[in-house]
């Protein structure tokens, strides 16, 4: 937890330049509470404190600062220093970190590297950005099958200082094929004579390269697992995904369908910044006008659907009253449905070839809802209001027809978005909050004509 009473002090020290004292007051916390306590910091006040700290804390610290501050840092610091830095995190840390440098400066940064660290970091940069590839780390434990445990403890007691786990290592041949996997607590509780393939599980799930890297956050979330490994096209093993790494992943992947589903997310270059108070105002501004810009308009077709029924209005003045009811009745509806089919997309649970019974099970909830709800609005109207009996039954069947429709239509278009190719929480929530509204007037003032104005005609 930081403590803003030492941020005072902290700030003397460096505008001081009292580098020692600087140096030593770091020396006493871990890496995640430096990085913590240098958000409190601006740009050139964190630079201060990593060339100041010890190398090995210093790469360390810079591993668990958030990526934009990364990305700044490595874009301001001495070349030999980002070097340095990327030596000590982690493989796939740094690779993420590399992803968003420009080409000119990793290729001078990897000049300062060992041969070994440059071809690693190379190799992550040569996959697709978003795949499974781009997501791992290279730094795992393997071992061949025929090994004894006695030698496979001694042989990870060797690596253990330079791979980020080693409570489970992964059985393979000598063409990197995957045979099994073994855990640490397994070689402990097994014979020393025992061999590897005696005790290792066969059962393993695999991840591919070029695999998205949700799907391969969700298997990790699904089974349980500490890590996946990943296998390329040849099914060799050239990687693993780790369980914290999925659950960034996954925790990325929620914002960005939650701001998507308001209408604020961005793609590509343009992506929604992680931090809110990162973000610009104007940025903000152009990214929620993209649209509500299209809203504002499409709202038209709203007004343009009132002035149609203006006559009706004329005839029975009351129908007005329930008009915002209604209408907000089938957004919520329909809001409901999507978030429903887009979070069941999102874990793999639906897909388009589902579409059928997605329709069927949306269609009868929509028709159990609207029956409720319909129930209530009747007695609201009659008995709540004192309207007459029949008008009151055209306000249930409204409710009941918009609590229909809006299902189907919510659990529809996630659905063919996902088809199309497009983010469907992106579009869904804005083209079902106009296409409910306009299409819920329509069935309200076509059910109002069917049983309200041709009695007051006749």
């Amino acid at each position: 937890m930081r403590n803003p009473l030492l941020i005072p002090d902290l700030r003397e020290i460096i505008r001081d330049g009292q580098a020692e004292a600087l140096a030593e007051f770091f020396a006493d916390y871990s890496a995640p509470r430096v990085a913590e306590m240098m958000e409190d910091f601006g740009p050139a006040e964190q630079r201060t404190i990593l060339e100041q700290i010890e190398p090995q804390l210093r790469g360390e610290v810079f591993s668990y600062l958030d990526l934009d501050t990364q990305v700044h840092l490595a874009e301001t610091l001495p070349t030999v220093m980002i070097a340095s830095v990327l030596q000590r995190m982690q493989h796939d840390d740094r690779a993420r970190l590399a992803y968003q440098l420009e080409e000119e400066q990793v290729d001078q940064i990897l000049r300062g590297l060992a041969q070994a660290e440059r071809e690693d970091i190379r190799r992550l940069l040569s996959y697709e950005p978003g795949t499974a590839g781009a997501a791992m780390t290279t730094d795992y434990a393997a071992m061949p099958p025929q090994i004894t445990v006695r030698e496979a403890i001694a042989r990870l007691r060797q690596e253990a200082p330079d791979k980020e786990t080693i409570d489970y290592a992964y059985v393979i041949d000598p063409h990197r094929k995957v045979l099994g996997v073994v855990s640490l607590k397994q070689m402990i509780l097994a014979r020393p004579s025992a061999r590897i393939e005696e005790i290792m599980n066969r059962d393993i799930i695999l991840g591919r390269v070029d695999e998205p890297q949700e799907e391969v956050a969700r298997k990790i979330e699904r089974y349980d697992l500490y890590a996946l490994p990943i296998v390329d096209d040849g099914d060799h093993m050239v990687g693993i995904v780790t369980h914290d790494d999925a659950m960034d992943i996954l925790r990325q992947a929620a914002g960005e369908t939650l701001l998507a589903f308001g209408g604020v997310g961005a793609q590509g270059a343009d992506q929604v910044d992680s931090d809110y108070w990162r973000t610009g105002i104007g940025s903000s501004v152009r990214r929620r006008l993209t649209w509500l810009l299209p809203l504002f308009l499409s709202g038209t077709l709203t007004g343009w659907v009132l002035d149609s029924f203006e006559w009706v209005d004329k005839l029975v003045p009351s129908l007005a009253i329930f008009v915002p009811l209604l209408i907000g009745t089938g957004g919520n509806a329909g809001s409901q449905a999507v978030g429903t089919i887009i979070r069941a997309l999102a874990l793999g649970e639906v897909q388009f070839s589902d579409a059928l019974r997605v329709l069927a099970r949306e269609w009868l909830t929509g028709l159990f809802l609207g029956i409720l709800l319909g129930f209530l609005g009747f007695l609201f109207a009659w008995l709540g209001l004192g309207m007459s009996a029949r008008f009151a039954l055209v306000i249930s069947l409204t409710i009941l027809g918009i609590c229909v429709w809006a299902n189907v239509v919510g659990s529809m278009v996630p659905l063919v978005a996902t088809k199309l190719g497009i983010d469907p929480a992106v579009v869904s929530a804005p083209l079902i909050s106009t296409l409910v509204d306009v299409t819920g007037l329509f069935i309200y003032y076509s059910i109002a004509i069917l049983i309200l104005v041709s009695v007051l005609r006749e």
